[in-house]
């Protein structure tokens, strides 16, 4: 089952998590200082991929040919770092998105609940 469908199943009280809300905070916590970690290093890598590597790029045509290729891996290249972390940022923004609506559920249930046991002993 994909993200998205959890996530739709979680914002349909299909799915619940049971954690306490404090949990739910720290996961979410975690996720958005992951992220940040994640953006750093895309960051280092786009800065990368512009810096001159000291393969005598000025000077020599297979020097400029090798820089091209480490800087392609930093950034800009399908298969680069850069494209690596983002598609991280993007699982992580999931993941994060699915805890959310876990949270809901779980609140939504929690509530549900409390005002069915609202009735009793009157």
């Amino acid at each position: 089952m994909s993200l998205d469908n959890l996530t739709n199943s979680a914002n349909a009280d299909g799915l619940v998590l049971h954690l306490n809300p404090q949990q739910f905070r720290d996961i979410l916590t975690a996720c958005d200082a992951y992220m940040d970690g994640l953006k750093s290093l895309k960051h280092d890598a786009e800065a990368l991929s512009q810096r001159k590597l000291g393969f005598a790029e000025q000077h020599l045509d297979s020097g400029a040919q090798l820089a091209r290729k480490f800087q392609a891996k930093a950034a800009g290249d399908a298969n680069s770092a850069e494209n690596t972390f983002q598609s991280h940022i993007d699982r992580t923004e999931e993941m994060k998105t699915l805890f959310v609506a876990l949270r809901a559920a779980y609140e939504r249930m929690d509530h549900g609940n409390a005002n069915s046991y609202g009735g009793f002993g009157k």
